[in-house]
């Protein structure tokens, strides 16, 4: 009994505190319900007033006052706090070294000199500050920051000094009135007024981070965004992009989410254009996805802009103002509805593109238009897969059309599918065997004639896995045959009108090595006898090494001329190139990827080379690039590039990026860009330069710069930074 006499007399005046309070509580009024603990508590009858003292603890719902000493005076039912105390309501915190006077639902009250953090992130000290009910804090002569202050370093990386800041605690706003934004201790923006959300507010209306840049082009530039919150499934974001060189855009970007799926629409149309004779000109942009009844979706993608006079010299606003690379001369447009099972997929659309292509398309020495752009209304595609468990095999069934209206061809369409049965199975001794049949069919309509074609085909496929493994590392070696057989000459009509035909055409890589049909088309089918030959490596090792490679070739019993050097280099001979790509991991964070085209004088035709390297510091990316001038469609020389992009980590606050694009052709470079970072605690700064040449070496420099200001409106601190009051 001894024992536990002594165990309970520490805690004994907490109970007789709360003993007290229990009897007492009527003093408060019956509205409000405070709990209250201290080391010493008395009532004094004559000026109806309760007095608290040592290690003072009110507390208020969700709000706690912690002080040294408090009086209650019932008779003017308010709260005295004499000397410091500290007010946390969960999110925000108050604090004062002077006495003040509040209300008992600690909310409402004058403070003097008081020091408040809001959201635990942006710090607030005021001369004075005036609690006005539960939803305003008013700071009179305001020092804001959500940098680290401390003796030793009293002076911010940024400040905001204001006359006043209220914060609405219901609207989730903070307002600035007559304010003045200083970096390490200069003033370097007055703003008189301004309003911002609270910190860790994901969605409110107010200005964004801006953007300021200077370039050759149009000179001195400035981008603000003003983020508008419609409700919670729309907003609208409004961006004046302000050049001083006499042109004026207006960017817009809208977004909207429903239950069903979201759409976004952007688009920046000029006020004034310097480039093209001070015209309107702009683009807009969309993308969405709904999903419908009985799981189908629906989607679409928007990309227009105004016509240009190219033959006056008019460049695509697009290019003019850096919104998309030159080489994106093309825009398309699509809508489709589709449906994905574990069966069978279902789509229909439509699509347009509208080209930007100036050059001279038909060889006659002067440049015009791209003329090879059709309107898609419709394309329709469906397969389906069928199992037959009696023989293990798997049936398909694709359909297919398309029909294309273009200005300078008219109007083509065609309608055609395929039916394959294909199966497999294994040896005891290892053998993988698998064969396949196919029948495709298509009819065309062109010019008011009627034409069709058919063509079979069949496939026999045999693999040999080997595999061998230890403690040490495991080794896979898999030899490929495929021998594939089709017609020489299909029966009927072939499409032949490049401006019509979705087979003009075919790239030969590691990843189409092992196909039946290379054409990425459904109008041409590849023909004759022939096989594919090759394999396949992989490489792995426990302690972080892996190396795989496909390479092989195809051997054709005829060359019939299917792929000529305009279709596609690698497969315009009788037998085609040999095709290869390895690829390397290492444990050191080390990773290569390389494919080749090489002819029978081991020539490459086609070579790209990749390869990255990332530490914890420091992390670097090399591209390199050859292509034949038939490798890619529409290639008018060889192209022979070099890219370069590292990004390194000079320590915790500075970070450098730089990305190099070079034509070794040329000896020329084609874009440089580089970028240098600094983040500390409470912001972030990123200073760009963007360099760009033309075909005349001409260059175009950006130079850029944003401001990110943690606690404003963004939030900067993923990452955790050292202390710098820290000795």
């Amino acid at each position: 009994m001894g024992k536990m006499i002594k165990e309970i007399l520490p805690h004994l005046k907490y109970i007789l505190i709360s003993i007290f309070l229990l009897i007492s509580n009527p003093i408060f009024g019956q509205e409000f319900n405070i709990s209250l603990i201290s080391d010493k508590i008395y009532y004094n009858k004559l000026s109806s007033e309760l007095i608290a003292t040592g290690n003072v603890k009110a507390i208020y719902d969700n709000t706690i006052l912690s002080a040294d000493k408090i009086i209650y005076n019932s008779n003017l039912d308010k709260i005295s706090i004499i000397g410091k105390f500290v007010i946390h309501d969960g999110e925000n915190t108050i604090t004062s070294n002077n006495d003040a006077i509040i209300n008992t639902k600690l909310k409402s009250g004058l403070i003097k000199g008081a020091r408040a953090i809001i959201n635990n992130k942006l710090q607030v000290s005021a001369k004075s500050l005036n609690q006005k009910n539960n939803n305003y804090n008013i700071f009179n002569t305001v020092i804001a920051s959500s940098c680290e202050i401390c003796a030793k370093n009293p002076t911010p990386f940024w400040q905001i000094r204001a006359r006043k800041i209220i914060h609405d605690k219901e609207k989730q706003k903070i307002f600035f009135e007559n304010a003045r934004l200083d970096f390490l201790g200069l003033p370097v923006l007055y703003i008189p007024n301004l309003n911002i959300p609270e910190p860790g507010i994901l969605r409110a209306s107010g200005v964004l981070v801006p953007q300021f840049s200077t370039s050759d082009k149009v000179g001195f530039s400035s981008k603000i965004p003003y983020f508008i919150v419609l409700n919670d499934n729309k907003d609208i974001t409004l961006t004046p992009y302000i050049m001083s060189k006499n042109s004026i855009i207006l960017e817009t970007d809208y977004r909207q989410y429903s239950s069903n799926g979201y759409f976004e629409l952007k688009n920046a149309f000029s006020i004034k254009d310097n480039f093209n004779h001070g015209r309107l000109n702009g683009f807009i942009e969309g993308k969405g996805s709904f999903a419908l009844r009985k799981n189908y979706i629906t989607d679409f993608n928007l990309d227009l802009a105004n016509t240009i006079d190219f033959a006056n010299g008019e460049k695509p606003f697009k290019y003019n103002y850096d919104y998309a690379e030159p080489e994106d001369d093309r825009l398309k447009n699509s809508f489709d509805i589709n449906k994905t099972t574990s069966e069978s997929f279902f789509q229909f659309g439509t699509s347009f593109t509208q080209s930007f292509r100036y050059k001279d398309f038909d060889g006659d020495g002067i440049k015009e238009e791209d003329p090879n752009v059709p309107l898609i209304l419709p394309e329709y595609y469906f397969k389906k897969n069928y199992y037959d468990n009696t023989y293990a095999g798997k049936y398909s069934l694709t359909a297919q059309s398309v029909n294309l209206a273009n200005l300078s061809t008219g109007q083509y369409s065609r309608i055609g599918g395929k039916v394959d049965w294909k199966t497999d199975w294994k040896t005891d001794n290892g053998f993988n065997f698998a064969t396949l049949t196919q029948l495709n069919a298509n009819t065309y309509f062109i010019d008011d004639n009627f034409y069709k074609n058919a063509v079979p085909l069949g496939m026999i496929e045999a693999r040999y896995p080997l595999k061998k493994s230890n403690e040490k590392s495991s080794h896979l070696v898999e030899p490929i045959t495929q021998i594939i057989w089709s017609p020489n000459q299909l029966t009927g009509y072939l499409n032949n009108n490049q401006n019509t035909s979705d087979s003009t055409t075919a790239e030969f890589e590691e990843t189409n090595l092992f196909s039946t049909n290379r054409f990425p088309g459904f109008d041409d089918v590849e023909a004759g006898l022939r096989a594919n030959i090759g394999g396949k490596y992989i490489l792995h090792e426990p302690n972080g090494w892996e190396f795989t490679t496909t390479a092989g070739r195809v051997f054709r019993q005829k060359d019939l001329n299917q792929f000529d050097a305009s279709k596609s280099t690698g497969l315009d001979k009788l037998n085609s190139d040999y095709v290869s790509a390895f690829s390397l991991k290492s444990p050191q964070r080390l990773k290569v990827l390389t494919r080749l085209l090489l002819d029978d004088s081991m020539d490459a035709s086609k070579h790209e080379t990749k390869l990255n390297y990332t530490t914890e510091k420091y992390s670097t990316d090399i591209g390199y690039v050859w292509l034949d001038k038939q490798s890619v469609l529409n290639l008018d020389s060889h192209q022979h590039e070099l890219n370069i992009s590292a990004d390194y980590m000079i320590n915790q606050n500075w970070k450098f990026g730089a990305d190099w694009r070079q034509n070794i052709n040329t000896h020329s470079p084609i874009r440089g860009n580089f970028d240098v970072v600094f983040e500390n605690d409470c912001a972030k700064l990123n200073f760009s330069l963007d360099l760009k040449y033309d075909e005349q070496d001409r260059i175009d420099r950006t130079f850029g710069m944003q401001i990110f200001l943690s606690g404003l409106g963004s939030d900067t601190n993923k990452k955790k930074f050292n202390n710098r009051c820290r000795s």
